[in-house]
């Protein structure tokens, strides 16, 4: 079935409407709340699982080769954190998004088979934070390498946006079993790590809450908030760029006092 309805006019519940046609299954009485009781359980189980409990156990190896070649600490944290679930209110926004700006068709976001689990990359995710900046992309590295290992399928993306958000995100493939009434259904999900800097991170963590309220108003072009002082978006694309300037510039000073010790 091909959504025909003008994506641009569509609003939360137009959107539920057309999954409705799409499977049956999100007309179920509570559905998204068992999808909230579903995600919640797997951010634990995907916290504990194989992949996290491999690169649990590879960090301290990690954190040496990093301080053996950068005279620093890889993580601002003592250990990798757990896994968080996303709300069901904050992937109908996402859906909402994706298809208003026609990224992709309702089609392409919900499968013809399995369980009804949007195919959104991040309904599970964690966020790293890096010492450094240069901690990031080693990190990225092992992960990727530990996920190529186990065969989780790691896709791996470089993200800097104009609004100022720098990271890597890392999607890996994880097992997982949907429950629904009493019954179980393996299957898989994406689920992201976001890797980033301390400074990016806290800049991030920040501007955050601002930036979810305005993007909620697809009907605002792009790019208007670019000429819109007081517009989040503005702040934290000027914000953004200078911390991760300063990453940089931290790097570079990191390393001349090393070399100048050598």
């Amino acid at each position: 079935m091909t959504t025909t309805q003008d994506s641009t006019k569509f609003t939360a519940e137009t959107l539920l409407i057309e999954l409705d046609k799409i499977r049956p299954e999100f007309r179920t009485p509570g559905f998204w709340q068992t999808l909230d009781s579903n995600s919640s359980q797997w951010a634990v189980d995907i916290s504990v699982g194989f992949f996290w409990a491999a690169a649990k156990k590879r960090l301290p190896h990690w954190r040496s080769e990093y301080r053996s070649l950068r005279s620093a600490d890889l993580l601002a944290s003592f250990d990798l954190p757990d896994f968080v679930s996303k709300h069901s209110d904050s992937i109908i926004n996402k859906l909402l998004r994706q298809h208003k700006k026609q990224k992709q068709t309702l089609q392409e976001l919900i499968p013809d088979q399995g369980p009804p689990i949007p195919m959104l990359g991040d309904i599970v995710r964690t966020r790293i934070r890096c010492q450094y900046i240069d901690g990031v992309e080693f990190l990225a590295d092992k992960l990727q390498s530990l996920g190529d290992e186990l065969g989780v399928s790691p896709k791996r993306e470089r993200k800097g946006s104009i609004e100022g958000y720098f990271a890597q995100h890392i999607n890996i493939r994880h097992e997982v079993n949907y429950r629904e009434a009493g019954h179980g259904n393996l299957t898989s999900i994406a689920c992201e790590i976001q890797i980033a800097s301390s400074m990016a991170s806290q800049m991030w963590q920040t501007a955050h809450p601002l930036y979810e309220i305005v993007r909620s108003d697809i009907s605002s072009p792009d790019n208007i908030w670019q000429w819109t002082p007081n517009d989040p978006r503005f702040i934290s694309n000027q914000l953004g760029h200078m911390l991760h300037l300063a990453d940089g510039l931290l790097v570079q000073l990191r390393d001349s006092n090393k070399s100048k010790k050598e």
